[in-house]
């Protein structure tokens, strides 16, 4: 049984500064290059000055830094437990207008073996230990997950609905002109409905796999210290979740950029694809995203600049699908094709050795027109039906196969429960 509760929120002081958080926002810790964090960390009361830190002991500077803002009432929290509307309008690909709405709570931490909260992709060790030292020093959540749940009464997209139509309490627009509003969600009523609709949700993890497991190993590290099983603040994270039936849904392609393959073994590829696929070739680039893009049963696409290859490839077994990730266009490149083919190990797809995730099709081009990149597997995403049937198998996606666009980003609200 999923918990999903109303919390007293932190967020930057409107009052003093106005609701547009544009200057004090940020992308994920984990998307953020060093170039951005000096961009962003050149405002000193941006959001990464805690997220990241900026110092030698930086964690616990982080942590000071931030009982300062608290002090001085840059942040400020919000008298009463309420849940929050976030709402981000964008356009997808085609240019069409999307809204993609959300409510922020925080939830109760599951063990993955309850079956409550489902993972769907794997994670990188080394990222999570670097989440629990900040996590340790800062007691709380500065960044949200982003869980998807299904709802087929629709009775939470309702009351989302009827939520817009309130008063927001900050908003920004970012750098890729998405924008972002939220609204304080104040109704008893509604909020104790909304409670009620959620005991009976599973909740799969579409972003912030390693945050969610290292709030997992938080909890633990605090309930042995505290000799405790109840129900405590740290028991619980910050999330936005999202309907599996909001049109505002959408995720795009992560393709896998290659280097340091034998040339003589690459040159035979469209030939060794042949004896499991069926090959097409296309014109170009372009024309291989478009039939990419359209395919089904873990169809991909095949960029080689040194031969001038463009072939999309699909299996020759029009069978179903054994299992719902065979049919998964990201798994068939990495097991039939990567590894089988190419000789990559697990150990170098996790690591990215000789191998780059790019998300979308424009970086992706971007990129192999500097000639660093042999190769290139455009790919088709999972869409979110897919996702989830991996998930209730037990089964975990490849690294980097979904990406959730937009991101939820930083500074919004927080989740604090070591300072009051």
């Amino acid at each position: 049984m999923a918990k999903v509760a109303p919390f007293e929120a932190v967020h930057y002081n409107t009052d003093r500064f106005g609701k547009d958080l544009s200057r004090f926002v940020a992308p994920p810790y984990d998307v953020i290059d060093r170039v951005l964090e000096k961009r962003l960390k050149n405002d000193r009361l941006n959001i990464t000055h805690i997220t990241l830190g900026n110092e030698d002991d930086k964690y616990a500077i982080a942590r000071r830094r931030l009982d300062t803002w608290l002090d001085d009432e840059v942040l400020v929290r919000d008298e009463g437990k309420s849940f929050y509307l976030y709402e981000q309008a964008f356009s997808d690909p085609e240019g069409v207008p999307r809204v993609r709405s959300g409510i922020i709570g925080v939830v109760r931490l599951e063990d993955f073996a309850n079956r409550v909260i489902m993972p769907h992709e794997k994670t990188i060790p080394k990222h999570k230990a670097d989440r629990l030292e900040h996590m340790m020093a800062i007691e709380g959540n500065t960044e949200q997950i982003f869980l998807l749940y299904d709802d087929p009464t629709e009775e939470v997209e309702e009351i989302l609905r009827l939520s817009r139509k309130q008063e927001e309490i900050l908003r920004f627009i970012d750098f890729e002109g998405v924008q972002h509003r939220i609204v304080r969600m104040m109704d008893t009523a509604l909020i104790k409905r909304m409670e009620s609709i959620f005991e009976n949700a599973k909740l799969l993890i579409a972003d912030g796999h390693h945050r969610y497991e290292t709030a997992l190993e938080y909890r633990n590290k605090m309930r042995e210290k505290d000799k405790s099983l109840g129900d405590k603040p740290y028991d619980y994270i910050l999330a936005t979740l999202v309907s599996f039936r909001n049109p505002g849904l959408v995720i795009y392609p992560t393709h896998r950029l290659i280097q340091e393959v034998d040339p003589k073994l690459l040159e035979r590829l469209p030939e060794l694809l042949e004896e499991e696929f069926v090959t097409t070739p296309c014109s170009g680039p372009d024309e291989l995203a478009k039939v990419v893009e359209k395919s089904e049963k873990g169809g991909f696409g095949v960029w080689i600049p040194s031969s001038k290859t463009f072939l999309y490839a699909r299996l020759k077994n029009e069978k179903k699908p054994g299992t719902p990730m065979e049919g998964i266009s990201v798994y068939v490149v990495q097991e039939r094709v990567l590894k089988r083919l190419l000789g990559f190990s697990s150990e170098m797809l996790d690591k990215k050795i000789n191998i780059e995730y790019v998300k979308g099709t424009g970086p992706t081009k971007e990129l192999m027109e500097t000639e660093e990149y042999q190769a290139c597997f455009l790919v088709k995403p999972p869409n979110a039906q897919q996702v989830l049937e991996v998930a209730q198998t037990g089964e975990k996606l490849p690294h980097k196969s979904t990406y959730f666009y937009p991101k939820i980003w930083s500074g919004t609200v927080l989740y604090l429960h070591g300072k009051s």
